[in-house]
């Protein structure tokens, strides 16, 4: 262990910096913040390569990007993708939102709504995640949880794309906004299939049983937390929220 205040090198056994008496529990800290920011870096840059393979193929080089990257990178990756999915849906539906719904937006969620809105923004990668780790679990698949978290990350790259496109397009231009919904729609469930087959190896019929399964339950779930932030803060019926 090195000091963060000088650079000393510290002993073990030590309990604090023998050049500037730094108590050893603040180096520890200190280390223990490095490595939560080496870990976040190197998801960003597993993640990023990852990306710049699924650009131009997104069905074709999944399977070649989770063998670059191995299990414990793809796992990193995959929830880098996820949380770009979050973001991305969450900012996107902002920005869908009429401008009356904007204003006083937070005073109106309330802590509870706002908790309920990051959940509606991380259930599509959640569920999608979770579902893959139980049809494969299920239908015999192979792989870890590396692989789950990487297909769905992968498997959501084009649905939060359209959704943060469509919010800065706005509600008006709806027509591009379906296309580009059919299309994104299209690439997840492809996507699935691709990773269903190729890196969980699943058989074709194990997987064509699979994607509807997964993408059913995301979508029922999705439902029930998008019915419970629309009722606004416990549920109220007077929130401007419930249609």
């Amino acid at each position: 262990m090195f000091c963060q205040k000088c650079g000393t090198a510290v002993a073990g056994t030590l309990t604090a910096c023998p050049s500037c008496n730094t108590p050893l529990a603040a180096l520890a800290t200190g280390a223990g913040t490095t490595a939560v920011a080496d870990t976040v870096k190197a998801a960003s840059r597993d993640a990023l390569g990852a990306f710049k393979q699924l650009a131009g193929n997104p069905v074709g080089a999944l399977p070649a990007a989770y063998a670059a990257l191995g299990d414990a990178k793809a796992l990193r990756a995959g929830v880098a993708f996820g949380v770009v999915s979050l973001f991305s849906f969450l900012l996107g539906g902002y920005l869908l939102l009429p401008d009356f719904f904007k204003e006083d937006l937070f005073e109106v969620l309330g802590f509870g709504g706002v908790m309920k809105c990051l959940l509606f923004g991380a259930m599509p990668f959640l569920c999608t995640a979770a579902g893959s780790l139980g049809v494969r679990k299920a239908l015999g698949g192979r792989g870890a949880l590396g692989a789950d978290t990487f297909i769905a990350g992968a498997a959501l790259l084009a649905p939060s794309l359209c959704m943060l496109l469509a919010g800065m397009l706005g509600a008006g231009n709806f027509e591009v906004i379906g296309i580009l919904a059919v299309f994104a729609g299209c690439t997840a469930v492809l996507t699935l299939f691709s990773g269903y087959t190729r890196i969980a190896q699943l058989t074709e019929r194990a997987a064509t049983l699979a994607v509807p399964l997964v993408v059913i339950l995301g979508a029922w779930l999705a439902k029930v937390v998008a019915t419970s932030v629309l009722s606004g803060p416990g549920g109220s019926s007077n929130s401007p929220f419930t249609f």
